[in-house]
């Protein structure tokens, strides 16, 4: 079975990794971050937690409702139920005790290099060098799976498969502010809402999640900003983000302030999401004579079970071409 080097600790790389280490591969996971989960983040202080990418996810297809039953048993994800102006008319979940749960789950076994950023691949006959930032190359792959943000990605494949790297060009992924606060009142009579004002797509109670341990007294917030406003303030110091998205926070609840019992953390997320309304591309790319694979969310569908699903159907592809 061949030497496999997966780039990005997401939910899609892992998945995929897990998968063909199981298929009997030998696998490295290279992810440039301090460590797994990609967008399933929980940001952790001394007081809070707040989990400040993905906030919960849907379950429609049956492969990967086994998945989450599998995850729900290890005590890994749990049904999320918040007070809504609007309820869903599907289930929402959530990892616990937080949204990284989810990744540490899939991580667990595998060989993750975290703070490793891959910055070419170098095609040495029949194998893969990977050149590592600030480190020696690392060699000897016989497949190398690509699962990072279209544009990141974008520069990995265009020596190597122009076509491919094109296509992912015509798909670019959007940025997000997310702003963590805590507050001593409750504010609102809900839990999360996607307000209609302009600075702010979502925010939710993060400490009505399940499994949460905030102080009692205590509500922990989340405010994702939409991507136009952070478009606009990209560049914006963060202490001026921050300021901005509590004055509309407090106009999307109808208060008259809020009051974080400390300062307010911003951070800024470049590839939060694929542009809503363009086409889909495959779910995945694989070519067994580059030896050379893509998967990831960002091909066609921003939802967790879509990375989940993309980077397992990428896996069996390898797996049935080895």
């Amino acid at each position: 079975m061949p030497r496999v080097a997966v780039i990005g600790a997401g939910l899609a790389g892992l998945t995929c990794a897990k998968q063909l280490q199981t298929q009997g591969c030998e696998v490295v996971v290279l992810e440039k971050s301090r460590g797994a989960g990609g967008r399933l983040s929980t940001r952790r202080t001394a007081q809070a937690q707040y989990d400040h990418g993905a906030q919960y996810f849907t379950v429609r297809d049956p492969g990967f409702a086994a998945f989450i039953e599998q995850m729900c048993a290890q005590g890994a994800v749990a049904p999320w139920q918040p007070r809504l102006r609007q309820r869903s008319s599907e289930p929402w979940y959530v990892g616990t005790p937080g949204m990284s749960a989810l990744g540490r789950a899939q991580a667990q076994g595998l060989e993750v290099r975290t703070q490793t950023r891959v910055t070419a691949l170098v095609r040495q006959g029949s194998h893969w060098q990977l050149d590592v930032h600030e480190a020696q190359a690392i060699e000897g792959f016989d497949v190398v799976v690509v699962a990072i943000p279209n544009e990141q990605a974008q520069v990995l494949l265009q020596a190597h498969a122009a076509p491919w790297a094109d296509a992912l060009a015509l798909a670019p992924m959007l940025p997000c502010w997310t702003m963590m606060f805590s507050t001593a009142q409750e504010l609102c009579a809900f839990d999360a809402d996607t307000p209609s004002d302009s600075a702010i797509g979502w925010w939710a109670r993060n400490s009505s999640k399940p499994a949460r341990a905030a102080p009692a007294g205590q509500h922990d917030w989340v405010v994702q900003a939409t991507p136009a406003w952070t478009q606009a303030q990209l560049e914006a110091a963060p202490e001026t983000v921050a300021q901005s998205l509590i004055e509309a926070f407090a106009r999307a609840i109808d208060v008259a302030q809020v009051a974080p019992i400390e300062q307010p953390s911003v951070h800024r997320w470049l590839y939060a999401r694929r542009t809503p309304g363009l086409p889909a591309l495959e779910p995945t790319r694989c070519s067994s004579a580059l030896g050379l694979g893509v998967c990831g969310d960002g091909l066609s569908h921003s939802r967790v079970e879509q990375a989940y699903l993309s980077g397992l159907t990428l896996a069996q592809q390898i797996a049935a071409q080895a």
